[in-house]
């Protein structure tokens, strides 16, 4: 990868970290509906802005709209969600590293409904240890018991399989769109969908926030959402989804040391061996760590 290509993968790492920290702390004056729907129609709000300014436009046709709204609802809204449901019962590190396994979980639904997509024996031996890394992560007495915490690691293990969904609708969609526009149609059908759950669930938000809460939904709008979106996918463009698959294994830790150092957080051994054991899987996905005697892709 070129210099550009890395410090765009760092900086997004960086970013998409704070998501899980930002949720902590809002989680403590809103409801997760409400989190979700202020971050992504703010989100939306942003990217609107965005691209008036660069002079683009939204599409008018109903097939990209038609896109735009499984985008939202499996890229954003329903990930989105669980994450913040589950965060209520778990840390933002344990989250963090859970929400790693979405590259696995791609791989596995690439090579299912992409034709160009096919399970290796590298791919194989990566997806086993992102398996094992999470199931030392969640710990075996969380495993064979259902318990608040065990639902809470489930809930964001669960917004992995959607990303994965929303991975395989975007290959099949790539380029009928630029990336801001893209990214500005998913934040818009994805508020819709949020304003829908949100209402019928929670009902009308009750605005009763503190500055702390106020910047932090602002941070989780702009540049956690809308900035990391645009770096994402020129990131993509550059160093290609291999190379960027390579984030998940910054984000846990960008997650954890916010955790630690501002909400005193401890990180236990057993989430640092997990998250070693993931971070191998994921760079022998990459190609990065190649597997004696096989080729890496």
């Amino acid at each position: 990868m070129t210099r550009t290509s890395w410090i765009l993968l760092f900086s997004l790492g960086s970013i998409w970290g704070g998501t899980f920290f930002c949720t902590e702390i809002l989680l403590l004056t809103m409801t997760p509906f409400h989190i979700v729907f202020f971050r992504v129609s703010l989100g939306a709000l942003a990217m609107l802005v965005f691209i008036h300014l660069r002079g683009q436009r939204l599409p008018t046709n109903w097939q990209n709209w038609r896109w735009f709204l499984m985008m939202g609802f499996f890229n954003n809204a329903f990930p989105f969600t669980c994450i913040v449901f589950g965060q209520q019962y778990i840390t933002g590190g344990l989250a963090s590293i859970l929400n790693s396994f979405t590259a696995f979980i791609a791989v596995v639904t690439g090579a299912i409904f992409l034709s160009d997509e096919r399970i290796t024996w590298p791919r194989t031996i990566g997806t086993m240890l992102g398996v094992a890394g999470v199931a030392v992560t969640m710990g075996l007495d969380h495993l064979m018991q259902l318990s608040l915490t065990s639902i809470g690691q489930f809930l964001v293990l669960l917004s992995t399989i959607s990303y994965a969904i929303a991975s395989v609708l975007g290959r099949l969609q790539m380029g009928r769109t630029s990336v801001e526009v893209s990214a500005t149609g998913m934040l818009i059908c994805s508020s819709g969908w949020m304003l829908v759950f949100s209402l019928m669930v929670e009902g009308v938000p009750v605005m009763a926030m503190d500055t702390t809460s106020i910047l932090a939904i602002l941070a989780y709008a702009i540049p956690f959402t809308s900035v990391a979106y645009l770096l994402y996918f020129n990131l993509l463009r550059r160093a290609g989804a291999a190379n960027t698959m390579l984030v998940t294994i910054i984000v846990p830790v960008s997650a954890l040391l916010l955790d630690a150092f501002a909400l005193g957080e401890v990180i236990s051994m057993r989430e640092v061996i997990g998250f070693g054991i993931i971070a191998i899987g994921l760079l022998i996905l990459s190609g990065r760590v190649p597997v004696p005697g096989l080729k890496p892709r």
